[in-house]
């Protein structure tokens, strides 16, 4: 076994669930899988941060499900590295993205 510290321990991790967007939102809810079409909120996530010097410190990864269900919404859990309790969220992945952005940023940015 060897030990390693990745970057993100310094400030966290954010879980997306991706069977919330690939599996539930086309099944329960094909009108809104229509809407979203190929968007994926991880992959938006992992750019932004990237744009913006926030990526390494802060990993943002897919997961299987977490249990929090919504109809047509994105589980989303913000996992500090402080010793703050996670944040867990439902969300619509396109008209809420900025302000999940925000929200991650808030949480585990450097500036915060």
């Amino acid at each position: 076994m060897q030990p390693v510290k990745p970057k993100w321990l310094q400030s966290g991790l954010v879980l997306v669930c991706e069977r919330c967007s690939k599996e539930r939102i086309p099944e329960e809810a094909p009108e809104i899988a229509a809407r979203i079409g190929d968007f994926d909120l991880r992959d938006w996530l992992k750019a932004e941060l990237k744009a913006h010097g926030e990526w390494g410190p802060i990993r943002v990864i897919s997961t299987s499900c977490m249990d929090v269900c919504a109809k047509g919404r994105v589980t989303v859990c913000i996992d500090p590295k402080d010793g703050q309790a996670p944040e867990v969220m439902v969300v619509d992945p396109l008209d809420e993205r900025e302000a999940v952005y925000e929200t991650i940023v808030g949480r585990l940015g450097a500036k915060s």
